[in-house]
C-alpha cells in the first residue's frame, strides 16, 4: 500500500512510519533537515520510502503536487500539528493566526493535494490525527482548540463529499501524548498519565487493517488516568 504521511518528522509522525515502513511504501514530508535525517536512520529499511521537503510549501506547491501523483498514494494521513497555548484575554492575532496555519491551512493543503489524486483514483484513504481539544474546549485552548474544531469540520465535509468517488475518511482525537507539545502546555499531568505515539501509530495499523467493507469515521482515544471534565 501506498502511504502519504504529512509530519512525518513529529513525534506521532515518526512512530507512524516507523510502523508502517516493513509493509507499506511511505512519503514522508518534512520540513526539517535534521529531523529528516534521524528519521531516516530510526527506519528498519528506507528502500520503499521517499522523502520531500515543504519547507517552501506555497512556493514548491506544483512540483509537491507532482510528487504526490507519482507516488500513486492509496493512503494519506496528516499528523501535522503544533501547539498555541493561551487564555482567550491574552490570544492576539499573531498567536491566532500561527495556529491557523500550523493546525488548518497547511494540513488542508496537503490533504486537498491528496483528494484531489483519490478523486481520479476513484479510490482513497484519509485519515486525520486531530486531538481531543477538536472535540472539547478547554481552558488555555483558544488558538489552538479553534483550529482542531475547524480540522474536524474538513474532515466531516471530506467525508460527505468523498463517500461516492469511493473516498474514506477518518479521525482520530487523542487526549495528551507525549510530545514534545507537553512543552508549551500551561499544565501538564504526570508522565505515568500520557498516551504514547506509539498507541496513535497502532491505532492507524488497525484501521488500514479493517474489512475493506468497515469504516470508522471517528476514533477517540482518551487518557485513562485522567478526570475529564
Amino acid at each position: 500500500m501506498n502511504v502519504i504521511i504529512a509530519g512525518a518528522t513529529g513525534d506521532i509522525g515518526r512512530a507512524i512510519a516507523k510502523n508502517l515502513t516493513l509493509k507499506h511504501r511511505l512519503l514522508l514530508t518534512y520540513r526539517d533537515e535534521e529531523k529528516k535525517n534521524s528519521l531516516a536512520q530510526d527506519l528498519p529499511r528506507t528502500e520503499d520510502v521517499v522523502f520531500v521537503s515543504i519547507k517552501n510549501l506555497w512556493e514548491d506547491a506544483e512540483r509537491i503536487q507532482k510528487k504526490f501523483g507519482l507516488f500513486t498514494p492509496e493512503v494519506f494521513i496528516n499528523a501535522i500539528g503544533a501547539g498555541f497555548y493561551a487564555k482567550v484575554e491574552d490570544t492576539t492575532l499573531e498567536i491566532l493566526d500561527a495556529s491557523y496555519e500550523a493546525n488548518l491551512k497547511i494540513p488542508f493543503f496537503l490533504t486537498q493535494m491528496a483528494y484531489n489524486i483519490f478523486l481520479k483514483q476513484k479510490k482513497g484513504y484519509v485519515i486525520f490525527v486531530n486531538s481531543i481539544s477538536g472535540l472539547e474546549g478547554f481552558p488555555y485552548g483558544t488558538a489552538y482548540s479553534a483550529m482542531k474544531f475547524a480540522l474536524r469540520g474538513l474532515a466531516e465535509v471530506m467525508y460527505k463529499e468523498g463517500k461516492r468517488y469511493g473516498i474514506k475518511v477518518t479521525s482520530i482525537f487523542p487526549g495528551i501524548v507525549k510530545t514534545k507539545l507537553i512543552q508549551k502546555m500551561p499544565f501538564c499531568p504526570k508522565e505515568k498519565c500520557l498516551l504514547s505515539p506509539q498507541t496513535i501509530a497502532n491505532t492507524i495499523v488497525y484501521l488500514l487493517n479493517l474489512d475493506p467493507t468497515v469504516e470508522i469515521k471517528e476514533i477517540i482515544l482518551k487518557n485513562k488516568e485522567l478526570l475529564w471534565r
